[in-house]
């Protein structure tokens, strides 16, 4: 869509980080794990027990049922902050500064 937004073609063979740069387009995904990234730190700061509660749960067996996904809501965030995120999410500024190398990671997925 931004090459068409611009005019170029494939065969001119521009990277599509020039071609983001001349559109000011944001990448979605990276918008995406930022409103993530705000939206666990707001809801963990916040008073709300349940979602706090719901967030940290885990079934007592440790086993998910077949045909669930393998990864949780939380674990790409734990990726990034630790184990204790929730702890980390309490500080805003250590919270903000971690923000940019979540938007940045780049998930890996498992066959």
């Amino acid at each position: 869509m931004e090459r068409s937004m611009l005019g170029v073609k494939k065969r001119d063979r521009l990277r599509n980080i020039n071609i983001r740069k001349k559109t000011k387009v944001q990448d979605a995904s990276s918008k995406i794990k930022r409103l993530k990234w705000k939206w666990s730190g707001h809801m963990i700061r916040g008073k709300d027990e349940w979602s706090k509660l719901i967030t940290q749960w885990y079934p007592r067996d440790g086993k998910r049922k077949r045909g669930r996904p393998q990864k949780r809501w939380d674990d790409d965030i734990r990726q990034v902050a630790g184990k204790t995120w929730s702890g980390v999410a309490r500080e805003r500024s250590e919270w903000s500064r971690l923000e940019e190398a979540f938007a940045n990671c780049k998930r890996t997925y498992r066959k």
